[in-house]
């Protein structure tokens, strides 16, 4: 009979699942696919709020205003700020979907690096 005198039942083995490429290639589609429609919607919000918006980027300089100098330059400033604000605060949700994707391809020790 095989007694464990110290107690210490655990194994030091580590399971390794490694995926095949197509399901790699899924996750990180499913994960772009996540990215863009959180940029999507942040877009449309920032869209409905322009005006906010565009008060607050004329702060920092006095007596000067938005203008336009051809008939559908107003509506693409619009969509400009929207989109970039969108992009914006959408970054931190890519940024965490990024890591996710890559941190099962990490060691121990570069785990350790991007996640303290």
């Amino acid at each position: 009979m095989v007694t464990n005198s110290d107690f210490n039942f655990t194994t030091n083995e580590t399971v390794t699942l490694e995926l095949p490429f197509s399901e790699h290639m899924e996750e990180l589609r499913q994960r772009i696919f996540h990215i863009f429609w959180i940029v999507l919607v942040l877009t449309c919000i920032a869209f409905f709020e322009v005006k906010i918006l565009v008060k607050i980027l004329e702060l920092p300089v006095s007596d000067v205003k938005f203008f336009q100098l051809s008939p559908g330059e107003y509506f693409v400033s619009t969509v400009k700020i929207s989109f970039y604000t969108g992009l914006l605060f959408s970054s931190p949700f890519a940024m965490g979907q990024i890591i996710l994707f890559l941190l099962p391809g990490l060691t121990k020790k570069e785990t350790k690096i991007i996640l303290p």
